[in-house]
């Protein structure tokens, strides 16, 4: 480390910012509360928005995944995009399997 490095306005930093979020949620959150941002409407809409989005993502890492293995052949690009994808998947059917269970 360099010499004016002071390692407790380092550690200091964590906490601070994490209350900073804090309260900006807080009052975002009540923000939205009055403007009645979390009624079933509101959840539906984005709810739908983000099924439109990760069908878009799923396409782009597809159309993305086939350009990589043309042009380079597998390589770290390829195992990269192959990475990404298992995570996106993952999460679709962690997602489908929290979601089903609650309905």
């Amino acid at each position: 480390m360099y010499e004016g490095f002071d390692i407790w306005i380092f550690l200091a930093g964590l906490p601070l910012g994490l209350a900073i979020a804090s309260i900006v949620l807080f009052f975002s959150w009540k923000k939205g509360k009055k403007e009645r941002r979390f009624d079933e409407r509101y959840t539906r809409i984005h709810q739908h928005a983000r099924s439109i989005s990760w069908g878009v993502t799923t396409a782009a890492i597809l159309i993305a995944w086939t350009i990589v293995i043309l042009m380079e052949g597998p390589r770290l690009a390829f195992f990269i995009l192959s990475g990404i994808w298992v995570v996106h998947m993952l999460s679709y059917a962690i997602g489908a399997a929290i979601a089903s269970s609650k309905n």
